[in-house]
């Protein structure tokens, strides 16, 4: 079906529907190298980055196949929400089986909001400096890798647009109590 030509959402949305196996293909080759940039960029190796995108792909898969996905936005941006929570949770995952002398070490990043937490015993102990609410929405995000959609049903806010926005107040509000608290030689 794919041939040559290349699908537009809709049409990979169908040809999956339709239990196309080349649309596999293209699904996997459209997304292919931002998520293997993505997880590469934050702390991953080749095996780590094939393996989410594989993941990825198949979550879209069977979300289609299943009717569970409604066509919202482009079938790249869902990849790539979805590599990224699945790449959180792995290093979610793995800082805390994995300790090197005792600190563990977890880079996170998201959208615009970039800080580096090198030791997690020092952001959980900050984290309880910024009230409940940010502190919950933050767990949520980053440490339980759950969308904003997720979120807002959680916390009841009205959509996803008021989560992001109160997600970047919270993780400014976090990063400000951070920077107060500890200088850069506490981490050297």
């Amino acid at each position: 079906m794919l041939g040559s030509k290349k699908l537009n959402d809709q049409q990979l949305v169908d040809a999956i529907k339709n239990g196309d196996k080349d649309a596999m293909v293209q699904l996997y080759k459209d997304n292919g190298s931002s998520i293997r940039n993505y997880v590469l960029k934050n702390n991953g190796n080749a095996d780590d980055a094939e393996d989410v995108l594989q993941d990825t792909c198949i979550a879209i898969w069977e979300k289609i196949r299943n009717n569970q996905l409604e066509l919202k936005a482009k079938i790249s941006t869902l990849a790539f929400a979805i590599a990224r929570n699945q790449w959180l949770k792995r290093l979610n995952k793995l800082s805390k089986n994995v300790q090197m002398d005792g600190i563990n070490t977890e880079k996170m990043t998201a959208e615009s909001d970039s800080f580096q937490f090198d030791d997690k015993k020092k952001v959980q102990e900050v984290l309880g400096m910024i009230g409940e609410k940010c502190k919950e929405l933050l767990t949520y995000f980053y440490f339980d890798g759950y969308d904003m959609n997720t979120i807002a049903e959680k916390m009841n806010y009205n959509n996803s647009d008021t989560v992001k926005a109160k997600k970047h107040q919270c993780f400014k509000s976090l990063q400000e109590q951070f920077l107060k608290k500890y200088s850069r030689q506490d981490f050297i």
